[in-house]
Order: structure tokens, then sequence, then C-alpha cells
């Protein structure tokens, strides 16, 4: 079993800096299918998708992406878990929408993990206050050139190549 595979039965016991270098590692091995499900959110305006044991339905209004989750086997979905503006220019609505993508497969990997060795609570939804695609994230809320700072200084490729390992 690799890394990864391991990754998507710990759920809530996965820390911190594992699920920052999941969100990393998910980023840069999905580039290309995050950046299909891009364009086929901004054409349609609904993405449905699964991961782990869970589904994620995204999906814009008024400019804004939004995204709702549930276990695959239950009938209800959280309330909107996260909300991003978009920009105007396709690009760069491209771009905030991938990072927006690797954010929601980490939260609900987290939440809905596959059945494993590991007991998981079943409470409700827990997020990071800050996504990890933003400065605040690395700075807990203070201001962007401390995050900045501090996301320079945050070392994940020790966790990176675990993950890339098979």
């Amino acid at each position: 079993m690799s890394y990864f595979e391991e990754c998507l039965t710990l759920g809530q016991w996965l820390g911190q800096e594992n699920r920052r270098a999941l969100y990393k590692y998910l980023l840069v091995i999905n580039d290309d299918l995050y950046q299909s499900q891009a364009n086929l959110l901004l054409s349609v305006g609904i993405l449905n998708k699964t991961i782990a044991n869970g589904e994620i339905i995204f999906s814009i209004k008024d400019g804004c992406a939004h995204y709702i989750a549930r276990k695959l086997d239950s009938d209800e979905f959280t309330p909107v878990i996260r909300a991003i503006k978009l920009s105007r220019l396709r690009f760069y609505k491209v771009r905030r929408l991938r990072k927006f993508f690797a954010q929601g497969d980490v939260d609900v990997i987290h939440n809905f993990p596959l059945p494993g060795a590991n007991p998981q609570s079943e409470g409700g939804f827990s997020i990071n206050t800050y996504p990890y695609y933003k400065l605040a994230y690395y700075s807990d809320g203070k201001n962007r050139l401390l995050g900045l700072i501090n996301k320079i200084r945050t070392d994940d490729r020790q966790l990176l190549t675990k993950l890339r390992s098979l």
C-alpha cells in the first residue's frame, strides 16, 4: 500500500502537515484533471466528483464558486463549506479553481476517509479556517507578509517524497 492510499484511510488521524503535503501532492499529480474539471465547471456551472468515501458538488453562482459534500452512503449534504470569488479573466478562474479543487479533495479525505484500521468519529465536517492556498493559512490570519515568509520556510519535501513513492 502506498502512502497516498494510506492517507485515503486515515481521515481524522491525518495531521496538519500531512494534509498540507497531500494538498500540494494532489495539486501536482492532478494538474491536467483539475484543468479539465475547471473548464467543465466554468462551461456547465456544476461539477460532481467523488474521492475517498465522499462526494463533492462544486458549483458557480453569481461569480463565486463553492462546494458542498456528503459521505457516499448518506443522503444529506453539508452546507456550503468554502467559497471563492472568481476573476473575470478565464486564465485566473481556472488557476484559482485548480487550487480550490485540491483543497476540497483534502477536506473530504479528512472527513470521509475510506474504511481502514483507525476508527473515525461520526462528528460533523471539520476544516481549517484558512485554506492552504491563502497566505492567511501560513500566518494564522495575520498579515500577508508574515504568511509569505512562513510559506517559504515551510518544508514539505520529505512528506511529498513519501507521497510520490510507491
